[in-house]
């Protein structure tokens, strides 16, 4: 692995176990480790897979999980859109076109978010650089070996990982997530809804301190999170994030419970403006610490076996073709927000190719590492799959999700263009699998249920080397090794 010639040698790559690193290697401080994917969308198969199941592991989907997941989804764009409005004392360019989720999760009506009062947050204007409060003490940042992180995927679109908060360290599992910016935690005073998760005990940690200020997350079926904002000591890949926010929930929504949430908690990693805690997000603490002295982090989630990870302060140039590299500006730097220029699919029974996105659409997507499928609105997903014979929405999950015919579910994947690239979906990361057990019918990995914007999940990325520059707000895309 070298790194590329923008980025600094300081570069930690989180993945399953440590390896050694050449001795050509830039720095000494090179980590790198592989993800280990463990779907759990899916359930085994309990015979053999039927002729026109196409997939290796032939699993049939977890309908609960994607149900809920896809309520989540929703709940976390209401959350974060009305974090921007109250961030920024307007609304987010986006929420403009926002639409309401069939049947699940909550989203905002169409032109309006929530109205919160803006006020002063010392928090805040630290993560954009202007230390006002007189109590500040600056952060130093500092390398140290006091925790690795093994990572693995669960439910298929969980990016999970081990960090680390407080001093002395509590290890804690959580999820990788570019779609928000807040870190959430379970606190030791969680109720029941907590079960089955590690939880953070402030009083047990020598750096925590109270910053007194509570926070709640609300969903549309009335659940909520609630909790106490912290400030405390971060360890991530041996990195630290010193004078860390982070919230220390004592409830629980559904979608953070146990089983349907296998982390302990989530990991945002989008910008400081959709913070709900108004506070910097852990990678841009490090960055302006000077941890990571380039703000740089990327992800290789490949479906294929040992051949993904995380890094963090660079690229791993050994896990994808650097000259396909495709960079395109964040439009708005709170999302990782960039233009779509173009999504088509494949006609069948030699009919034209179905565009639905083209450089006149001025179509917006925002890249997610913690949703699982590409979602779109309802209207646009339907002319996606306008005149496939028995491709209809999933009345059994809801939410936008799409069914189609096992037998020509993969040649439904779809080829999205981003500046002057095209990437194509593979079969086998679209088509997720029978709806159930002996179902003639699959899920396709392209919904409905959103806006006119579009959320770009796992199902595309899986495909690519995805590259997040904050130091250069721009999203790199490239072919994978």
């Amino acid at each position: 692995m070298r790194c590329t010639p923008t980025f600094v040698p300081l570069i930690a790559v989180l993945s399953f176990s440590f390896v050694s690193i050449a001795s050509n290697q830039p720095s000494p401080n090179v980590i790198r480790v592989p993800l280990e994917r463990k779907p759990f969308i899916t359930h085994p198969l309990s015979g053999p897979a039927p002729s026109y199941i196409s997939r290796t592991a032939a699993p049939y989907v977890n309908k609960d999980f994607l149900r809920t997941h896809m309520a989540s989804v929703a709940a976390k764009y209401h959350n974060t859109l009305a974090a921007y409005e109250s961030n920024t004392g307007s609304p987010h360019p986006l929420a403009q076109a926002i639409s309401a989720v069939s049947g699940v999760g909550t989203t905002l009506p169409s032109g309006r978010v929530e109205k919160r009062r803006r006020k002063k947050d010392v928090a805040f204007d630290l993560a954009l650089g202007n230390p006002t409060s007189p109590n500040h003490v600056p952060a130093r940042g500092r390398h140290t070996k006091r925790d690795d992180i093994p990572l693995s995927e669960v439910n298929s679109n969980k990016w999970m990982g081990t960090i680390s908060v407080g001093t002395p360290p509590q290890k804690f599992t959580v999820d990788f997530d570019t779609g928000s910016a807040d870190l959430v935690l379970p606190a030791q005073a969680c109720d029941s809804t907590c079960d089955g998760h590690t939880r953070y005990d402030p009083t047990a940690s020598s750096t925590s301190v109270d910053f007194g200020k509570p926070f709640k997350l609300a969903y549309r079926d009335g659940s909520e999170v609630n909790g106490t904002q912290y400030v405390d000591s971060v360890y991530m890949g041996g990195y630290e994030a010193a004078n860390q926010t982070l919230g220390a929930a004592t409830t629980y929504s559904p979608g953070f419970k146990s089983p349907n949430f296998l982390p302990d908690g989530l990991l945002g990693m989008g910008f400081p403006l959709i913070s709900v805690f108004r506070a910097s997000p852990v990678f841009q603490t490090m960055v302006s610490n000077g941890v990571a002295t380039q703000g740089v982090f990327a992800f290789a989630l490949s479906s294929e076996s040992g051949k993904s990870e995380l890094t963090i302060g660079g690229t791993n140039t050994n896990m994808y073709q650097e000259s396909t590299t495709e960079y395109l500006n964040v439009s708005v730097p709170a999302y990782w927000q960039i233009p779509l220029a173009g999504l088509r699919r494949p006609g069948l029974n030699n009919t034209p190719d179905v565009v639905v996105v083209d450089k006149t659409s001025y179509a917006q997507a925002i890249v997610d590492t913690g949703t699982t499928l590409i979602i779109t609105s309802d209207s646009i997903a339907e002319a996606y799959y306008a005149n496939v014979t028995g491709a209809k929405p999933c009345a059994e999950i809801g939410g936008g999700v799409w069914c189609a015919p096992c037998d020509i579910a993969d040649s439904l994947a779809p080829t999205l263009t981003f500046g002057l690239r095209s990437f194509t979906v593979s079969p086998s990361t679209f088509n997720l699998g029978p709806v159930s057990e002996g179902s003639a019918d699959c899920i396709v990995g392209l919904a409905g249920g959103g806006s006119a914007w579009w959320i770009v999940g796992d199902v595309f990325l899986q495909n690519v080397y995805t590259i997040f520059d904050v130091s250069n707000t721009r999203v790199g895309f490239a072919d994978l090794a």
